[in-house]
């Protein structure tokens, strides 16, 4: 009987610790398109950053200003755009030494699923991305 507790106790902490996770950070999905198309339709560069103020596009854990600042990008960065959710685009972008390329996410994916490397992803305020490709 106690031993039925602890396992019961141990699936529900494990629930709500994978439910928290899903409250942190949400990652953005790729094969939204289909499985003929690329797993990021679009691609699009960073722009509209006021000179005098911040100069950076801020890069979110979830699609809300609210939530954790897990990157920042500067003008003129080229980002894969994934899914979209209201204002906020769900990116996927190359790191400082990596090439835009490696993202792997320039081929079909059979069906959609969460992006799982090996770049960076979040997600950003879309009014300062410019569509280039897509």
């Amino acid at each position: 009987m106690i031993r039925t507790g602890i396992l019961i106790a141990a699936s529900l902490l494990a629930t709500s610790q994978a439910a928290l996770a899903e409250l942190t950070e949400r990652v953005p999905s790729v094969g939204l398109d289909g499985p003929h198309s690329d797993g990021c339709a679009s691609v699009g560069r960073v722009t509209g950053l006021v000179p005098g103020g911040d100069y950076f596009l801020a890069v979110h854990a979830l699609p809300d200003a609210a939530s954790k600042e897990k990157d920042r990008l500067g003008p003129a960065m080229l980002v894969w755009l994934c899914e979209g959710e209201g204002p906020w685009q769900g990116i996927v972008y190359a790191p400082q030494g990596k090439d835009f390329g490696e993202c792997l996410v320039s081929n079909p994916v059979a069906r959609p699923e969460p992006y799982s490397g090996p770049c960076r992803f979040g997600w950003v305020d879309g009014h300062y991305i410019q569509l280039t490709a897509g």
